[in-house]
């Protein structure tokens, strides 16, 4: 696993008001599951969650390896 392979995203959703939404994608395949939080005001707010997020999830996608080994 390498984590370049995954990255986030960041969209426009049709609400009114506009709301942001981030979204973790994997480059080498599709994930399976929808790892996405929408709601957000603005483009850099739903860039920050989605960071932590896909931090968060490296983190914890890492720690399950290292069980498995």
């Amino acid at each position: 696993m390498s984590n370049n392979d995954y990255y986030v995203v960041t969209s426009k959703r049709g609400e009114h008001p506009d709301r942001w939404s981030w979204e973790i994608r994997r480059r080498s395949k599709p994930l399976g599951v929808k790892l996405m939080a929408h709601g957000f005001q603005s483009d850099s707010a739903a860039q920050v969650a989605g960071k932590r997020a896909l931090d968060e999830f490296l983190s914890a996608l890492s720690k399950e390896e290292q069980r498995r080994t």
